[in-house]
């Protein structure tokens, strides 16, 4: 910045001007296909303001010190911008600036985050079910604003701590035609959908390694001992009567966890059969099944945790009869066998 210097009683008032002002450009990891990209945080994020924590670093190292502590970041629509919610801060003519960032803002001290550690302990997300938890990449030595990813301000990429389901559901088969010509069908109803005894509440500590963070080795949260079932919202499901595949409800938050310690789904049913055996099926189903329960463990040979930062889909196959391990329905044949005589030895006299 130019300075002036002027005598006599001359007041001079020097603007900042707007390019001076630290700014933020936001983006987070999203999911398009099978690839990974960062989109604009704005998307999804526009009324939810984050906290920043900023340290300046002087030319001289005895001029260290804290430029933000737990600075609320929101989006000012009319600019089109990030900023500081209810202050400017400018950007200092030496030295450079090193910033954390992390979502939803928060004034109870969640995260705890200093320098080269960011922490969450005892964090309850069947409580919070609606709080997706966030943390930026570390970005040090800044000295202006830039344009990297979708604004002109300190570029903040999220990532997410936190994991993600999805759960889709479809019939193995509907309908199928015997050998001998006749027909059966199925109409599944479901009534409900849970999961039973996931780890609702747990820690993470991630901590600087050179200039990225460090996840845990086993990339999930440190669990608490409490478990929660949580029911999946199925009011939008229409019932099966074709192998069409339905999406259960919004996808769901969840505490990264292993999945060795007893997590399953569990799905109540109910199930109609009609039999055709030649003069259609008719109005009525041949049985009724209802209240029928079905469970499956969350965990299968390509999926062992539920990992930081991941989104995972459940693709659900349901088989409407007794199936085999191929998801073919079972043929009800016979097994007969006769008894053998028991002997017994009677003296039977009979007098005529």
């Amino acid at each position: 910045m130019l300075a002036m210097i002027v005598a006599g009683c001359t007041s001079v008032r020097i603007d900042r001007p707007e390019e001076d002002k630290i700014r933020f450009q936001v983006g987070s990891y999203g999911e398009t296909s099978l690839r990974t990209k960062a989109e604009d945080y704005k998307n999804g994020y526009q009324s939810v303001p984050f906290g920043a924590y900023v340290w300046f670093k002087g030319e001289d190292p005895a001029d260290n010190s804290v430029f933000m502590s737990n600075q609320k970041i929101s989006y000012v629509v009319a600019d089109n911008i990030w900023t500081p919610e209810g202050t400017t801060f400018y950007w200092p003519k030496s030295g450079g600036l090193d910033f954390i960032c992390y979502s939803p803002y928060s004034n109870s001290g969640e995260p705890s985050v200093s320098e080269n550690k960011i922490s969450w302990s005892d964090w309850d997300v069947v409580a919070n079910p609606d709080v997706d938890l966030l943390y930026a990449d570390k970005m040090t030595g800044l000295t202006q604003n830039a344009t990297t990813y979708y604004y002109n301000g300190v570029p903040v990429l999220f990532r997410h701590a936190l994991s993600r389901l999805g759960f889709k559901l479809t019939l193995a088969y509907n309908e199928v035609t015997a050998p001998t010509g006749d027909k059966t069908k199925w109409e599944v109803t479901v009534n409900g959908i849970s999961l039973k005894d996931v780890r609702r509440s747990g820690s993470l500590d991630i901590d600087l390694d050179g200039t990225s963070w460090k996840l845990p080795d086993s990339n999930v949260w440190t669990p608490g001992s409490a478990k929660a079932d949580i029911d999946l919202d199925c009011s939008g499901l229409l019932t099966f009567v074709n192998t069409d595949t339905q999406t259960v409800g919004d996808q769901l938050l969840v505490m990264p966890q292993a999945l060795d310690l007893g997590q399953k789904i569990v799905l109540n049913l109910t199930i109609k059969t009609w039999r055709d055996t030649g003069a259609g099926y008719g109005t009525e189903p041949l049985i009724v099944e209802s209240g029928v329960t079905v469970e499956a463990p969350l965990t299968c040979p390509a999926l062992g945790r539920w990992g930081i930062n991941q989104s995972i889909l459940y693709n659900i196959k349901l088989a409407p009869s007794r199936a085999t391990d191929s998801n073919e329905p079972t043929e009800i044949t016979f097994d007969p066998a006769v008894a053998g005589w028991e002997g017994v030895v009677i003296n039977a006299e009979i007098n005529i």
